[in-house]
């Protein structure tokens, strides 16, 4: 099996629907146990960002995250990074989320959330996870509300 390049899956139609199916795992891998509480939230985190890159996607007429970076002129690190509130600020909806009631959540927890939980081997309490993920929950759900 050939190594997977990060290009394979960037098209805006996979992406949303990362978006939703990552949110789904990570619900399910809380269930799981408290044995995989930061793979839960690991998870979630990821949600959030496939909804962002989406967004942006949409936002800018773009159907790849390839056309993303040409037409903003990002980098590949710009893309590729993982920082939420970095990844919201160039979206419109950002100044709407600062004012919204989910931005507490959004701030807060689901900001605290960081790539490098792929090499954490240590759990969150499973009320933690379970706090984060509600977090999560709710500001997808305003994502979703308030796209543009």
């Amino acid at each position: 099996m050939g190594r997977m390049s990060r290009r394979e899956h960037h098209g805006l139609t996979d992406i949303r629907k990362a978006a939703l199916k990552r949110l789904m795992d990570a619900r399910a891998v809380l269930r799981a146990g408290r044995n995989h509480t930061r793979a839960a939230c690991y998870l979630g985190g990821y949600a959030i960002e496939c909804r962002l890159k989406a967004i942006a996607m949409e936002v800018f007429g773009c159907q790849t995250l390839e056309q993303l970076i040409e037409k903003r002129k990002f980098t590949d690190q710009d893309i590729y990074h993982h920082g939420l509130d970095a990844l919201a600020r160039e979206l419109p909806l950002y100044s709407s989320l600062q004012r919204s009631d989910v931005w507490r959540d959004f701030a807060g927890p689901v900001n605290s959330w960081r790539v490098s939980w792929r090499y954490d081997p240590w759990n969150l309490p499973p009320e933690a996870a379970q706090t984060f993920l509600e977090a999560v929950g709710r500001v997808c759900a305003w994502i979703d509300s308030n796209r543009c």
